[in-house]
């Protein structure tokens, strides 16, 4: 006998300062959709500490890098995939999200679930004059502060850069989310990292175009960062491929 098939259910649709949004449901799914089409949040109420994005899956790496962090800041909250999947790995970790769109912030607590996740702090700002008065130090700071399709040019200024670096604990990590944007300007934001944070590593997604850049503020070796990935791996109380994932980390060369 055939399932019956499923079909996407438009649960809402509201203006943001980018771009209109739109949230779906589909079976278990609920998903967070910008008007042109691009995916930003897949939230799977089966498996709820599980993004449905690859993209946001690989952000689990940034534990390899600061294996014992007990803080963590994110930029750009989206339905908050990442906060919910650190949370489930890390049960002692605090994190602060930073969304500068209230309508994100809105449908976050309506529809994913946000407001349930303990130790999680959710400030409606903008990304850069958080960092440019934060006094706070954290294990790890995750930069995804895409508006739409558009990296915002502020974020991979020297300033920006040096005000996530301030924000930094010694052995913390640095983790951006690339997907698009102009190759000149990346290339010299990862100069900027290098040259303020450390050495860059990429993890680029094999099922999307997004490519994940860390910098460690301490020096970390790559056999170090393999070994805290296996050990990391058996503590995390669910299914995970931590240590395939940093198998595919790669130093950017300059």
């Amino acid at each position: 006998m055939k399932r019956p098939k499923k079909f996407r259910k438009t649960l809402c649709r509201a203006r943001g300062l980018a771009h209109d949004l739109v949230v779906t449901r589909k079976g278990d799914l609920v998903t967070l959709w910008s008007a042109s089409g691009i995916r930003h949040t897949v939230f799977d109420s089966a498996a709820p500490h599980m993004p449905g994005l690859e993209y946001a899956r690989n952000m689990l790496a940034a534990l390899a890098f600061c294996p014992r962090a007990r803080s963590c800041l994110v930029l750009g909250l989206g339905g908050g995939s990442i906060p919910r999947m650190l949370i489930k790995a890390r049960p002692q970790i605090n994190i602060e999200a930073v969304e500068i769109d209230p309508t994100v912030v809105e449908l976050a607590e309506k529809y994913f679930e946000i407001h349930a996740l303990p130790r999680c702090t959710v400030l409606q700002e903008d990304a850069a004059d958080f960092l440019s008065r934060c006094t706070s130090q954290y294990g790890v700071v995750i930069v995804d502060t895409y508006l739409g399709e558009q990296f915002p040019d502020q974020c991979a200024t020297q300033e920006f850069i040096g005000n996530a670096r301030k924000c930094l604990n010694d052995d913390g990590v640095l983790v951006l989310n690339w997907l698009s944007g102009n190759r000149q300007r990346r290339i010299d934001m990862l100069k900027t990292i290098e040259w303020t944070v450390g050495p860059v590593w990429q993890l680029p997604c094999l099922k999307s175009g997004n490519i994940l850049y860390f910098a460690a503020a301490g020096n970390i070796t790559c056999p170090e960062i393999i070994s805290a990935a296996a050990d990391i791996q058996e503590e995390i109380p669910f299914e995970n491929s931590l240590r395939q994932l940093v198998q595919r980390l790669k130093l950017v060369s300059g």
